[in-house]
């Protein structure tokens, strides 16, 4: 894994001014992971810098694969519980001219919401932060497209560690999907946000989970059975998956939750933010909490900022503070297998 541009390394740090970047390919970890990750490296920055002192524990967490297998293990023989099901519905994907996919561009576009009055709000509304937001975002998306009857369906990751009492330093995160169908319009927020949170928790039960993880893993077993010529698996994985994203999904959203950095080197970091490629959607959400903001950095593969800003628009309606911000357009990096040195053992 790695590319030309990163001389084959998994991750790579790049410095500018006042702020670290740190960038490497999803499957390596999640967004708890790769927080986790950034955490240790920023206090050896510090330790070498002379800040702090550090002394970092022994590694002592598994890879990703135990982990499902034992999740799989223990929920075997139990079947989903009104898990939903996209091929069963219109879903509505939306009618944006993208980027060429070739160019790796995409378009940076950031709403940050002050924590107290979101969670205020959700509470009212008897639901949390993810569901409170996708309420907003579905509404908004139905004012500025022409959705109709369609069902707006968000791709919505969630920690498998925290829902099965495991831990992994990779990639140990699944998804859900949450569906924003056309009769939640005719409600109020504090309704709508109820009933997408009444949704998330169904789908989020273990059994639902299990059913992703089972599928996700057969996927990666099957595919190691193949007999395709290197060159092929790239172009083939981008056809299969893009067409199916967008006949399920309208966008995706992660929220890893509040960011907590060590007590020493809280002092020396003033604002955090994640974000994730919009590789076959229109557009990605990631989200976290650090100093009561909760920071959503939209990344699209699309130059029109309209979606967004109707997004934006709709969230500063009922959450005072919350403000916009274009950051502009970013080039992603792209694994492609056939130019790796490939070995036969």
């Amino acid at each position: 894994m790695g590319t030309a541009d990163t001389y084959g390394y998994l991750f790579y740090v790049a410095w500018r001014g006042g702020r670290v970047s740190l960038r490497y390919f999803h499957s390596i970890a999640d967004g708890r992971g790769s927080l986790a990750f950034m955490c240790t490296l920023l206090r050896c920055y510090l330790s070498e810098a002379g800040c702090i002192d550090v002394d970092l524990p022994a590694p002592d967490i598994s890879d990703t694969w135990p982990v499902f297998e034992h999740i799989l293990e223990s929920m075997d023989g139990v079947p989903p519980l009104g898990k939903f099901d996209p091929k069963q519905h219109d879903v509505f994907s939306m009618p944006v001219e993208r980027y060429p996919r070739e160019d790796t561009v995409q378009r940076m576009l950031e709403i940050d919401i002050p924590l107290e009055p979101l969670l205020a709000l959700s509470k009212k509304s008897e639901s949390s932060i993810v569901p409170t937001l996708q309420a907003m975002i579905g509404r908004a998306l139905r004012t500025t497209f022409d959705v109709g009857e369609k069902t707006i369906v968000a791709y919505t990751s969630i920690d498998t560690r925290r829902v099965f009492g495991l831990e992994s330093g990779g990639n140990a995160a699944t998804h859900f999907l949450v569906p924003y169908v056309a009769k939640l319009d005719r409600c109020d927020l504090p309704k709508r946000a109820m009933v997408l949170r009444g949704a998330l928790d169904l789908q989020t039960l273990p059994e639902n989970l299990a059913t992703e993880i089972a599928h996700n893993m057969a996927g990666v077993v099957e595919g190691e059975k193949t007999p395709y010529p290197i060159e092929a698996i790239t172009a083939a994985v981008e056809a299969s998956v893009l067409e199916d994203s967008n006949s399920s999904y309208t966008y995706a959203i992660s929220y890893p939750g509040k960011v907590s950095l060590p007590a020493e080197v809280e002092p020396y970091v003033d604002e955090v933010r994640t974000s994730v490629s919009a590789y076959t959607l229109p557009f990605s959400i990631e989200a976290c909490e650090y100093r009561g903001t909760i920071r959503m950095v939209f990344t699209q593969n699309f130059a029109d900022d309209g979606p967004v800003r109707a997004i934006a628009q709709e969230i500063a309606h009922m959450v005072p503070g919350a403000t916009f911000v274009d950051r502009g357009e970013r080039f992603y990096d792209k694994l492609r297998l056939e130019i790796l040195e490939h070995r036969v053992s």
